[in-house]
């Protein structure tokens, strides 16, 4: 469900900073591009409250810091007073090297195992969301049929790389905390593959409780099963209004139920092909209910221009959603499709061509 990058380290630095270090010591080293001496950095290491433990001043354009770990865990760095993106790294013993850039693309972090991976990882997400946008660059609206559909394939093809480099990642990191953020943060894995992840962890992280509820969540139904009446939800929209999910699926032969966030690069590089299927089966009755998962209002709309997702949109503005809680959303891009008297027809993770299938499906000429 969210997530997102990472790496250069000079040989001089590291032979420099070996020394300091003893097996549980993590000394940071972070460069920030364009900072003023005194700006400051919070170090986040609770991903539940988002609470900092350490802050970190800026001095020539640098900033260190070294603490003792007992164990290797995700943590944040956050700049305070400025735009600058949140980066995701590994507190691991070693020495680590980040470079922060306004551009979340240019940011690495370099120096010890898991953040090596976690980097080549980003990278290569990278490379597939520029691949993606230039694909998406040809596909015009007054395009043909066939072309749409050629774009679509490449699209999944695309995507498919980078979920296949993802897996294989998630796999020789099963026994430590890549893997495990990997597979409990399964954006771009089929639930086949989470499962087949899961079976291969160690006992003691498939013990861990987000692990059984993923694991409880594929292996039973969700808690609104294909076949029933969706149960109705309401929020507000951009504009502050209260919109129900019935409200919208009233309206339309068919309805998706689309949960996503601007944070969520799979639902962003999804997005440009159901501005597709919008645009080609709105006519034929489709309609579409985003729901975001954002935590800030400025990103949740930003991102619906920036995609051209001109359906309606409502967002509880908070990752932790009671509505995605109602239907076990436990990763996104989720889906429910719906029909006009609110009957579930196909929910999960419907991508690509296989939500276009159920579309296709449903309205027939």
């Amino acid at each position: 469900m969210r997530t997102k990058h990472l790496v250069w380290l000079s040989v001089c630095a590291l032979m420099v900073t070996m020394a300091a270090c003893t097996s549980k010591t993590c000394r940071i080293e972070v460069s920030i591009d364009g900072a003023n001496d005194g700006d400051t950095l919070l170090l986040i290491t609770d991903q539940e409250f988002g609470i900092p433990s350490d802050t970190l001043i800026v001095k020539d354009g640098k900033t260190f810091h070294e603490m003792e770990i007992d164990s290797t865990m995700i943590c944040f760095l956050q700049a305070v007073n400025s735009a600058m993106p949140i980066q995701p790294f590994f507190l691991e013993p070693g020495n680590i090297k980040v470079e922060l850039h306004h551009d979340p693309t240019q940011n690495t972090v370099s120096g010890t195992m898991l953040n090596e991976e976690w980097q080549h990882l980003n990278e290569a997400g990278f490379a597939i969301q520029k691949e993606m946008e230039q694909l998406m660059s040809g596909a015009e609206s007054d395009t043909t049929e066939a072309h749409k559909q050629e774009i679509i394939n490449k699209a999944m093809a695309i995507q498919k790389k980078f979920s296949d480099n993802v897996f294989k990642t998630a796999e020789k990191n099963i026994d430590n905390e890549l893997g495990f953020l990997l597979v409990s943060n399964p954006n771009m894995l089929n639930e086949e593959q989470v499962l087949m992840l899961i079976n291969k962890m160690p006992a003691k992280m498939r013990s861990r409780q987000q692990i059984k509820e993923i694991e409880h969540y594929l292996k039973d139904e969700t808690p609104q099963a294909d076949g029933t009446k969706l149960t109705d939800f309401a929020t507000s929209d951009p504009n502050g209004k209260n919109i129900s999910a019935m409200e919208v699926v009233g309206k339309h032969k068919l309805t998706i139920i689309d949960f996503w966030a601007s944070w969520c690069g799979p639902c962003m590089q999804e997005m440009p092909h159901l501005v597709q299927l919008y645009e080609l089966y709105e006519p034929k009755g489709l309609g579409i209910l985003g729901v975001s998962l954002d935590n800030e209002k400025s990103e949740w709309t930003d991102a619906i221009k920036k995609t051209g997702s001109k359906w309606t949109h409502i967002s509880e503005l908070t990752s932790d959603s009671k509505i995605a809680r109602l239907f076990g959303v436990t990763a996104i891009p989720f889906t429910l499709v719906v029909d006009q008297e609110g009957t579930i027809l196909a929910s999960g993770h419907l991508t690509g061509t296989a939500l276009e299938d159920v579309i296709r499906q449903y309205l027939k000429d």
